[in-house]
């Protein structure tokens, strides 16, 4: 088929096309309104030690080995952060409120960035510091086999909170390139079925 025949096409059906894209348009919009405001808080989890030892006579390679460690040390944040048995031991010490998508992952050798989304902004604090409280248990309890002066420590930010809703410029160019794909679909159909 020639390219006037298309146009043909799309002529004869225009009312089902524009009814198409109006009809993605409305639902799109209707959608954004009607759903509930989330919020996504990030914060930033900093491994360190306790009671650095700074003055010694043993050769550190430049903190070499140390800073290895606590990038060793940062990936097993992230995993615990991923783990359900820690996302289980947050929601019952936040009791009641519910968190989604918890996302941890490892910016550097020593920090961690952690995400989720929560229904209100004023949730943050307390999840944040059930973050804090179960991610210090869990170091602490590695540490009483090993007794160790220098273990490892985390220190949590607080935490930042950002609207989590896709901005409705962006929606309606989403919707509209939708509702012509969709019109297109629909005259083709229509016509093919004539």
């Amino acid at each position: 088929m020639e390219l006037k025949e298309y146009l043909k096409i799309f002529k004869s059906n225009y009312k089902l096309f524009l009814g198409t894209l109006i009809l993605t348009l409305a639902i799109g919009i209707s959608f954004y309104f009607i759903v509930e405001d989330k919020y996504k808080a990030e914060l930033n989890l900093n491994v360190t030690r306790t009671n650095y030892q700074k003055d010694t006579t043993d050769y550190r390679y430049d903190e070499f080995y140390r800073l290895q460690a606590d990038e060793r040390f940062a990936d097993t944040l992230v995993r615990w952060l991923g783990s359900k048995v820690i996302q289980n031991e947050i929601l019952t010490e936040v009791d009641g409120i519910s968190f989604e998508k918890l996302k941890a992952e490892r910016l550097s050798s020593q920090m961690v960035r952690v995400s989720f989304i929560i229904d209100e902004k004023n949730q943050a604090v307390k999840i944040t510091q059930a973050i804090d409280n179960i991610l210090n248990d869990n170091i602490s309890q590695l540490n009483e086999e090993q007794k160790n002066p220098q273990w490892f420590k985390v220190l949590v930010s607080s935490p930042m909170v950002d609207n989590y809703k896709l901005d409705l410029d962006k929606l309606m160019g989403i919707l509209l390139a939708l509702g012509i794909f969709l019109g297109s679909w629909a005259v083709l159909i229509r016509h093919y079925l004539k």
